[in-house]
């Protein structure tokens, strides 16, 4: 079971693995109680005063976002292989540990890129200078021209930044520099008279 930590910027959000507590209850469980049998499943548990409460299940798909990456660096494995290896590969499903490590082997975040105003890109969307533990950038616009839109909600986001680092005070660094671009509009370069286009 992963013990998340979750750091709520405005209009955006981070989800960090942090390792793994043998007194959560067993994700497996909750899935046996579901009745789920077959398939990749997320499952969020927040650990309260009062111990662990199931937030939500998410069984049978993956969220959309490529994850592939963080999770292969700093666990050792992801979903999307594990869940082909199980259908296609007994030996190396039957080689997966049943629990996740201890201990992660690096840190990693992927955080999503909030866009604060709309209007028209006005030059190529570069990865911000001086974040070592950036690994991949992807923002949504990316090309002059290109519309942007304002980030509302996580449907709306901007695109994301993949971060990855053997020390996790760099990565938290580089995200709240992320997160400080964000919130002054400084991580698009927007002509906002322009307008978004829809």
């Amino acid at each position: 079971m992963w013990a998340r930590s979750k750091a709520r910027p405005p209009l955006g959000g981070t989800s960090a693995a942090s390792g793994s507590d043998p007194a959560t209850p067993r994700p497996q469980a909750v899935l046996d109680t579901l009745g789920w049998r077959w398939g990749p499943a997320h499952i969020e548990v927040k650990q309260t005063s009062r111990g662990p409460v199931l937030v939500e299940v998410n069984a049978g798909r993956f969220n959309g976002v490529d994850f592939g990456l963080l999770a292969d660096v700093c666990v050792g494995h992801n979903a999307y292989d594990v869940t082909l290896d199980a259908y296609f590969d007994q030996a190396a499903w039957a080689a997966l540990p049943a629990l996740p490590p201890r201990a992660l082997r690096g840190a990693g975040r992927l955080v999503k890129l909030v866009a604060s105003e709309e209007g028209v890109l006005r030059a190529a969307a570069l990865p911000p200078a001086g974040l070592e533990s950036l690994v991949r950038w992807g923002p949504e616009p990316s090309e002059p021209g290109e519309p942007v839109a304002l980030t509302v909600d996580n449907n709306s986001c901007a695109g994301y930044a993949w971060l990855l680092h053997a020390d996790e005070a760099v990565v938290a660094a580089d995200c709240a520099a992320l997160h400080e671009l964000q919130a002054a509009g400084r991580l698009f370069d927007v002509d906002s008279a322009s307008g978004a286009e829809s």
